[in-house]
């Protein structure tokens, strides 16, 4: 029985370490800038929901307050087609996808989930980058 047990954890351990993780197609860019949520431009990130464009990243950022505790900040490129036009923000569904539907990027990508793919053929979630809160300051960053 220990000789069964030995060789499954052999074959597991082989499986498991022998697949490679794919990066997304999305380049790695640094990102590192400040907004100010009480200037006008960035004003609809004061509320829960509340969202916003800024320029940065490979194809521009999503920033979204989801609690008034908890950002996000989404790559606004599609990792299925990261040369077509930037992902667009569905409020009714909380997903990213492309306005234009005869994009090669066919997939909408849920904000709420961290990116994750929520319909659609892509095989990485959005490009995530890091946000910290201090006090009306929002710092996003791609360590």
């Amino acid at each position: 029985m220990k000789t069964n047990l030995y060789w499954i954890f052999v074959l597991f351990s082989v499986i498991f370490f022998s697949c490679g993780h794919e990066e997304s197609p999305v380049p790695d860019l640094w990102v590192d800038f400040q907004v100010n949520v009480n200037n006008a431009e960035f004003a609809p990130l004061q509320n829960p929901g509340g969202w916003v464009y800024v320029s940065g990243g490979y194809n521009g950022i999503f920033l979204y307050n989801f609690d008034n505790n908890s950002y996000y900040a989404y790559d606004r490129s599609c990792p299925d087609d990261i040369g077509h036009a930037p992902l667009v923000y569905d409020e009714k569904s909380h997903e990213l996808c492309h306005a234009d539907t005869t994009a090669n990027c066919n997939s909408r990508f849920s904000v709420l989930l961290h990116g994750a793919v929520t319909h659609g053929s892509a095989k990485y979630p959005l490009k995530e980058y890091n946000v910290s809160a201090y006090g009306i300051k929002l710092r996003v960053t791609s360590e």
